[in-house]
């Protein structure tokens, strides 16, 4: 009787998780970005990779990237709309060396390993 309350339990506090999504961006090697989602910036410091956990919905991203061959900053802006259960992952990709591109690489379920570790996610400074 314990182990079926348990395993009930259990599977109620993953089925839970289901409901979290998520977003990842990242950069080709050499570059670095600062990523915006709805207005809000996610990292102060530029970085190569950025994860933001969210809820279901539209997102307005933007990513703010410095282009390695020109040392400009250049602001890529895309709509997205992310589905429960699910970590979607972009990744800037430069076009002809001069215009920057958002791309969509994958999505995984958030039952992965790195969805389910806090520390890599980064937090808004304001909550």
């Amino acid at each position: 009787m314990r182990r079926l309350v348990l395993l009930f339990l259990l599977a109620s506090a993953s089925s839970a998780l289901a409901y979290d999504s998520g977003i990842a961006v990242q950069t080709e090697k050499g570059t670095t970005m600062q990523v915006y989602v709805n207005g809000k910036l996610y990292n102060k410091q530029p970085g190569k990779f950025v994860r933001v956990r969210s809820a279901p919905g539209l997102f307005h991203l933007e990513v703010k990237v410095l282009n390695p061959w020109n040392k400009q900053w250049y602001l890529v802006r895309k709509d997205i709309r992310v589905d429960k259960g699910f970590e979607f992952q972009y990744k800037v990709v430069f076009v002809n060396k001069t215009r920057p591109e958002l791309r969509k690489v994958n999505q995984y379920p958030v039952y992965s390993r790195y969805f389910l570790n806090p520390s890599l996610y980064n937090k808004h400074p304001i909550t």
